[in-house]
């Protein structure tokens, strides 16, 4: 590996590490004390993210169990090249949303679908001219339900011509871009984003080592899944579970890290759909969302105790000869194997997946013969078998890694193998 390679993965190391983070909480909390402000999280709505639905029904307890304020801000146009695939995203948020809500026990309906774009246009404005009223949350939740089931008589009711600055909107809009982040039902304090009411716990953790809170976790509901196997019937042994993903995707390092235990106390069979990467089918990451996803799958390895950090991209060469080697093995089992390696390799241990030396490292990490680099695919195969895989992850409603495809219905995140075991429950 050349100097430069290995520079990089040192500083990917820092930027990434606990160390680093905790620093700069402690720097973020003695700004905030010089400005004598006071703790304060800044909340992104938008009333046609169904995530948002869900939001507003649980931030009025996390105000009321921690000493801090809650200031919402009202989006509505968000930046369209951070979401590659937005027919796709929105059509799964929507399932997703309601699936959430269920774990949580908060309300959606399960037979949601797109809202009525004029119907959005009145909520967002109306709910923009009173995010100022200490009613929002329990007014927005009364909108979302109406928007969301959609009764829109109910909706033009509520939202009375509001009478706001359209710049109010954009200020709003660039208040989000200049933080950092892209996505609405996003919560920001002091330095750090939270996406979704599955992130919520990392702030609940934060801000009880402030010393703001009761000390519990409510939200970590999404890391039940272990708990969940142990009750699931043993009829499910042997089930498939499909699981499309990318080498270099951070997300799919973390599930790759723990598909195996998943599959080994359920006795499902996982069948395994490695899939080019997003900027090799042409498609751009923003930097704005590149940061924040770095940032998103460190913590979330940090309290998987999953090894994360020392980065050496295997963008363009490494990738190509991980799926040339992947694709090559025999069975799901050794492919688990080894693109577990590779990705724990790559994104946690330093190696330059470009080179034989790499590459044969990762391949005894993996218990594989070594004599496996000598099996690897031409390109013209192994890229067709890829592509193949991309087509039928896009079928099932995905654009994007990790996806996990059971029972006819698809998953897309690492932390959403509780909803897996559940539908294995319950079918």
């Amino acid at each position: 590996m050349n100097f430069k390679a290995i520079l990089r993965s040192r500083v990917a190391a820092w930027l990434t590490s606990e160390a680093r983070l905790n620093g700069k909480r402690r720097r973020a909390e003695f700004v905030r004390r010089l400005a004598r402000r006071p703790h304060e999280i800044l909340y992104f709505h938008r009333a046609d993210d169904p995530y948002c639905q869900l939001m507003v029904q649980v931030l009025p307890e996390i105000a009321y169990r921690f000493d801090v304020k809650i200031t919402p801000l009202v989006v509505e146009k968000l930046p369209a090249n951070m979401y590659p695939d937005p027919a796709r995203f929105e059509g799964y948020s929507i399932i997703d949303a309601a699936r959430l809500a269920k774990l949580y026990g908060l309300g959606f309906p399960a037979a949601a679908s797109v809202p009525d774009r004029l119907s959005v246009g009145m909520a967002n404005r109306y709910l923009a001219s009173i995010q100022d009223d200490p009613k929002f949350f329990s007014i927005a939740q009364e909108v979302g339900a109406a928007l969301w089931r959609e009764d829109l008589l109910t909706v033009r009711k509520l939202c009375v011509v509001a009478d706001i600055d359209e710049q109010m909107l954009s200020n709003n809009e660039r208040r989000l871009r200049e933080l950092g982040q892209y996505s609405s039902a996003s919560l920001y304090y002091e330095g750090e984003f939270y996406v979704g009411v599955d992130r919520i716990d990392h702030l609940e953790r934060r801000l009880n080592r402030l010393g703001l809170g009761d000390g519990e976790c409510h939200f970590d509901l999404t890391r039940i899944w272990r708990h969940r196997l142990e009750t699931l019937d043993k009829s499910v042994a042997g089930r498939t579970v499909e699981f499309f993903f990318s080498v270099r995707s951070p997300y799919s390092h973390l599930s790759l890290q723990q598909v195996g235990e998943f599959a080994e106390l359920s006795g499902v069979k996982l069948k395994l759909k490695p899939v080019m990467p997003m900027l090799m089918r042409g498609m751009k990451v923003p930097p704005t969302k590149g940061r924040y996803i770095l940032a998103d799958a460190a913590r979330e390895a940090r309290l998987e105790d999953i090894p994360f950090g020392k980065i050496v991209d295997p963008l363009g060469l490494a990738v190509k000869r991980a799926m040339a080697i992947g694709f090559s093995l025999p069975d799901d089992e050794s492919m688990l194997r080894f693109f577990s390696a590779f990705t724990r390799g790559v994104w946690a241990e330093g190696i330059d997946g470009t080179t034989d030396e790499g590459l044969l490292k990762i391949i005894a990490n993996a218990g594989l013969p070594a004599n496996t680099l000598g099996h690897a695919l031409p390109e013209e195969v192994w890229f067709e078998k890829a592509e193949k895989n991309m087509n039928e992850m896009l079928v099932y409603g995905s654009w994007g890694v990790p996806t996990f495809r059971v029972a006819n219905e698809t998953l897309w995140g690492q932390d959403r193998l509780w909803a897996i075991a559940e539908i294995l429950k319950n079918e």
